[in-house]
């Protein structure tokens, strides 16, 4: 694509002008569809299934929308609606989840692409020697963002709308305050569109904020915007950013609770700042600072990406790696700050201005970054969607430095395109590939296995997937890896004795059943699994139900324990305990079609005809051919 300067692009007939404008956008169109073009079919993998396909909630839009205090306590409220509405549309066709994502990336894209070129009109940056390759430079700013393939997790795996939909509205917001604050340089603005801009920013903001809590730094973005692209006195500044610093609370709000007491806020505080793990702030904080450096490898070297990275944790400041990444942090911060001071107007020979666009993208990373990679403890340590947002700046600040040193060297601004424009083809290849391992749970947690061996969790679910494709050799392999891993997981215990009995290898099964519940006698799935080999290989009914029984204690909504149970029980001639132990929780057990099979055989038996004709009915729809024979027991006994 051959770059043409703003001025240049002036002097071009409307028609052309035209072209001009919207060549960069159909070409960033073109770039994403190559790299993503593979990804429309990926299944529902890891987190999609519970939270996306199977969250009954999204099932229906009436029951979404019933309880009007969810949209105050729930900070994810937006990205959830959306995946509402992808219910309603799609059902669980994945193919419509995934265009939605892409939709949504190529969105940001054009947004980063916007938000670069409106800061090349800002005050300070009025002279730069590269605001004639603006358009250039936003250009390959948005390519390398839409093509690199550390996106991949925040677009190719569904349940991540959550970061790319919090960062669409997250530059809407950050972009529509600097096209205001660009207007207002040219003089004063009527109240009435004063009015409609600030109408914009806020929906934007207010909408970021209730879907992914990383928007908390929204107004801070904004505000290190304003200080370092336009002048005004601290009074303006103050009265110009109120609005959206007024949008603070809304977070800490929902994660907290409206109507939380005073006496219990620091105490709430300190749960809701901490998710899912024991792990000290500090010791956090110190296995942050190498995870932080490694995501800043992977912008550099894309190579070694994993959905489970095999993470250290650090639980000392004056570890070789912490220190290592802190020096390399620091460094990066020092460089904005030294940026910043040499682009200043009252600096004996100034730097380009457009280093401040530098110093800025960097900012931008470690702000949008510290929601999630400070003091907030988050059982995962380092997941690659969390680069996803802070990558807008550092883009925007590899692209401008890229032009500054190509011009630098003499380059035309053609030839500086030409080579970004070959780097983000090249990103957009490993992106391509990348999306391969998307495909499945198979093929996700096959990779992750392979890169992180001594972690039980990618072995594991790899084993599970593997079952689940029926391929129980292959699956019986991955939960002994797991096993391997960590010899203390008692639902690893448990899934090898269910493959060892897909493969009829019932005794071992058994040896590994009754191993998980010396390891785990509070595991309700050991004496589910035991009781069920007991039943079928032995017909000591006795003993299964009292394994049942045991799993129902441990796990009162167990819907197949029950239905297990019931079956034992029939067997035994004990019908009227079955009816009396299922009948309470029948709610529990209206979808379970085994479940209800069997408590209408307990009708039968006791003589309760119409009874057992209603769980005829039920298992119609649930399970015809149970149906039919819950019928033909009925007719049978019944005409005796």
């Amino acid at each position: 694509m051959k770059a043409v300067t703003p001025s240049a692009a002036q002097s071009l007939p409307p028609l052309q002008r035209r072209a001009v404008a919207f060549a960069p956008l159909v070409a960033l169109l073109v770039l994403a569809l190559a790299a993503y073009s593979n990804s429309f079919g990926g299944d529902f993998v890891f987190d999609d299934v519970v939270i996306v396909r199977d969250r009954r909630l999204l099932h229906d839009l009436g029951a979404f929308f019933a309880d009007p205090g969810w949209i105050l306590r729930e900070n994810r409220w937006v990205g959830y609606l959306t995946f509402a509405l992808n219910h309603r549309i799609n059902g669980i066709d994945v193919t419509g989840y995934h265009l939605v994502n892409f939709a949504v990336h190529v969105g940001n894209a054009l947004l980063v692409y916007a938000l670069v070129l409106a800061t090349f009109a800002t005050p300070r940056l009025e002279g730069s020697l590269v605001s004639p390759w603006s358009r250039a430079i936003a250009f390959l700013a948005a390519a390398g963002f839409v093509a690199h393939p550390l996106q991949t997790q925040a677009v190719t795996y569904i349940v991540q709308r959550f970061t790319s939909l919090a960062t669409l509205f997250y530059l809407l917001s950050t972009l529509q305050y600097a096209r205001w604050r660009l207007r207002l340089e040219r003089g004063p603005m009527r109240p009435a569109r004063t009015a409609l801009a600030w109408a914009g920013i806020l929906a934007a903001a207010v909408l970021a904020m209730k879907t992914k809590e990383i928007a908390f730094t929204l107004p801070f973005a904004v505000a290190a915007y304003e200080l370092v692209f336009f002048d005004g006195s601290a009074r303006l500044r103050v009265k110009l950013l109120a609005p959206l610093l007024a949008t603070l609370p809304i977070i800490p709000i929902g994660r907290l609770g409206v109507g939380t007491p005073l006496s219990d806020v620091l105490s709430t505080a300190a749960d809701a700042t901490r998710v899912q793990t024991a792990l000290s702030r500090s010791d956090y904080l110190a296995t942050q600072l190498p995870v932080i450096a490694s995501y800043l490898r992977l912008l550099v070297l894309p190579f070694g990406q994993n959905v489970d990275h095999d993470v250290s944790l650090q639980h000392s400041f004056v570890a070789p790696v912490v220190i290592g990444g802190g020096l390399l942090l620091l460094g990066m911060v020092a460089l904005a700050a030294f940026l910043l001071w040499r682009t200043s107007p009252t600096t004996p020979r100034p730097l380009d201005p457009a280093c401040r666009l530098v110093a800025f993208g960097i900012v931008w990373f470690f702000l949008a970054l510290s929601v999630e990679s400070s003091l907030i403890p988050i059982v995962d340590v380092m997941v690659e969607h969390r680069v996803y947002l802070p990558s807008a700046g550092a883009f925007a600040a590899v692209a401008t430095a890229g032009a500054l040193f190509s011009r630098r060297l003499g380059w035309k601004p053609w030839a500086f395109v030409t080579a970004g424009a070959l780097v983000a083809i090249v990103l957009a290849g490993v992106t391509l590939a990348r999306n391969r391992v998307w495909k499945d749970e198979s093929t996700l947690w096959s990779d992750a296995a392979l890169k992180s061996p001594a972690k039980v969790r990618p072995a594991h679910n790899l084993g599970l997937a593997l079952a689940a494709a029926g391929r129980h050799e292959e699956a019986l392999q991955a939960f002994a890896n797991a096993n391997r891993a960590d010899p203390t997981r008692v639902d690893v215990y448990s899934d090898i004795g269910a493959a060892l009995r897909k493969l009829g290898r019932d005794e071992e099964a058994a040896n590994w059943f009754r191993a998980a519940i010396r390891q785990g006698p509070e595991y309700p799935d050991a004496y589910f699994n035991l009781g069920s080999l007991v039943m079928d290989r032995s017909g000591n009914y006795a003993e299964a139900a009292a394994l049942f029984e045991r799993a129902i204690a441990l796990r009162p909504d167990y819907a197949a324990a029950y239905a297990n149970y019931a079956a034992a029980l029939n067997r035994l001639g004990r019908p009227a305990e079955a009816i009396a132990r299922l009948e309470p929780v029948a709610a529990t057990l209206s979808e379970n079609g085994e479940a209800r099979f069997n408590l209408g055989v307990s009708y039968a038996m006791v003589g309760n005809y119409a009874a057992a004709q209603r769980e005829t009915a039920a298992l119609t729809r649930l399970a015809p051919e149970r149906a039919r024979q819950l019928s033909a027991y009925v007719a049978q006994l019944s005409n005796r």
